[in-house]
C-alpha cells in the first residue's frame, strides 16, 4: 500500500508475522521504481533498529536526515506492529495510512 501524500523517497516492504516483523528499505526512484537500498531486519529477534543504523552508517553518500528518516519510519512501523498485531486486523490492508510512510506488505 502506497499512500500517495507522503512526500518519503522511500518504500518499506514488509514481512508481517504474528511472532516478528521484517521490514527492508528501497529507494524510490521517480515514483516509478525502486531500488534495494536495505537488507531484511527482523524484530524482536534481533535488534533490527541498531543493525539498521550500522547499515545505514556504512553508506557515506546518504545525508543524515535520510538516515533519520528511515530509522524513524522503521521506529513507526514496529511501533504500529506492537500495537496491532494481537488485534483482528487485515494484515494484508493494514490501515498504515497515519504513519505518512510508503508501505507494502510482501508476506504474512
Amino acid at each position: 500500500m502506497i499512500n500517495s501524500k507522503t512526500q518519503s523517497k522511500y518504500l518499506f516492504k514488509v514481512l508481517w508475522s504474528k511472532t516478528y516483523i521484517g521490514i527492508a528499505i528501497n529507494e524510490i526512484h521517480k515514483n516509478y521504481c525502486d531500488l534495494p537500498l536495505t537488507t531484511f531486519y527482523f524484530w524482536p529477534r534481533e535488534d533490527g533498529w541498531k543493525l539498521l543504523k550500522a547499515e545505514l552508517d556504512s553508506k557515506p553518500w546518504m545525508a543524515e536526515q535520510s538516515k533519520l528518516e528511515i530509522l524513524n519510519g522503521y521506529t513507526a512501523i514496529i511501533k504500529y506492529w506492537l500495537e496491532n498485531v494481537n488485534n483482528n486486523i487485515n494484515p494484508i490492508r493494514p490501515n498504515m495510512k497515519n504513519l505518512n510512510l510508503h508501505v507494502t506488505i510482501l508476506g504474512i
